[in-house]
């Protein structure tokens, strides 16, 4: 998997809020149209992990949290199987391959993996656009 030098996964980052990133780098519902790229965004994850996906089941699905900067959009992925590793390795390629900014400013990925759930919190900037989600994978069948 790809691993550029401002991608970052560690416990330690759970010390740090998004939102305060988000701040640090300019970015706050003033100054930037977090609305729409919620919406982009939401089209982008759709089609890449949902929709026709061999390991995400379209039962899955995408919410916005405007009120949360922390996890601006959450998204429930539902798997296909039962392989929770798998899936969450999907998702990785995924990201580094469809989702992420191409040029980051910033980007963490912080993974928690339990028996029957994984979570990805994300955060990503670029010099004009950021955005925080909240990926939960759940075992399917």
């Amino acid at each position: 998997m790809a691993n550029s030098a401002n991608d970052t996964r560690s416990p330690a980052l759970n010390k740090h809020k998004f939102a305060s990133l988000l701040l640090q780098h300019g970015f706050t519902p003033k100054t930037y149209d977090f609305d729409s790229t919620m919406l982009g965004f939401q089209h982008d994850i759709f089609n890449a992990l949902i929709h026709n996906d061999p390991v995400f089941s379209e039962q899955s699905f995408i919410r916005e949290e405007p009120d949360c900067p922390d996890a601006l959009l959450r998204c429930e992925l539902v798997t296909q199987s039962d392989d929770l590793s798998a899936a969450v390795q999907h998702f990785h390629a995924r990201w580094f391959e469809e989702l992420r900014y191409s040029k980051s400013v910033l980007e963490l990925l912080n993974l928690e993996m339990h028996e029957d759930a994984a979570s990805i919190r994300v955060l990503t900037i670029s010099k004009a656009n950021a955005m925080t989600f909240v990926f939960n994978i759940q075992r399917g069948a």
